[in-house]
């Protein structure tokens, strides 16, 4: 006589991680960088001193450059600012009531599930500014927006020197915590 059926039972356990990372999701494929340049043009208005207009030729001349979707897996994140002012090379050396030097306040927006974080650095700070977010990035749409305001030269009234090399960077990091 045959043995009576029994059930049998299996099971498979499955197991997996995802480790804590930022990812730039704005750029085609994603990647683990963002950014553009912006050229100002002329600095100087038709007297020598520095434009006034800066901050607003910025956004527009960087457009959708200087703006991102960055999402990180952890729940929150590590954002570090660091602005560098424009600095003409050629004309190093310049004598009182003049600079080859262009200060600003970096101004960076990040957009979290719960409101907005903004982190500034000015390009005299000695250090980058760098501040936990308090949550997490959102995730569904542009979450990194940079700025600046505040464009001046180390003396008021400073004339510019002339160069073509006038240059200067932000570098934005966001790290997971």
């Amino acid at each position: 006589t045959p043995a009576a059926a029994q059930t049998v039972t299996g099971t498979i356990n499955i197991t997996g991680s995802v480790q804590a990372k930022c990812t730039v999701v704005s750029t085609s494929p994603a990647g683990s960088t963002f950014g553009t340049t912006v050229n100002l043009g002329e600095l100087a208005q038709a007297d020598g001193t520095l434009a006034a207009d800066l901050a607003t030729r910025f956004g527009t001349e960087g457009g959708a450059g200087l703006q991102a979707k960055v999402v990180c897996t952890s729940p929150d994140a590590t954002v570090t600012v660091n602005a560098d002012p424009l600095v003409s090379p050629s004309g190093a050396g310049a004598p009182t009531g003049y600079s080859n030097t262009v200060h600003y306040q970096a101004d960076v927006t990040f957009t979290k599930t719960t409101g907005t974080t903004q982190v500034s650095n000015d390009t005299t700070a000695a250090a980058a500014s760098s501040s936990p977010l308090g949550g997490r990035l959102s995730a569904t749409a542009t979450n990194v927006s940079v700025a600046t305001s505040n464009w001046r030269t180390p003396s008021t009234g400073d004339l510019l020197t002339a160069g073509t090399d006038y240059s200067g960077k932000i570098v934005v990091t966001v790290s997971p915590l």
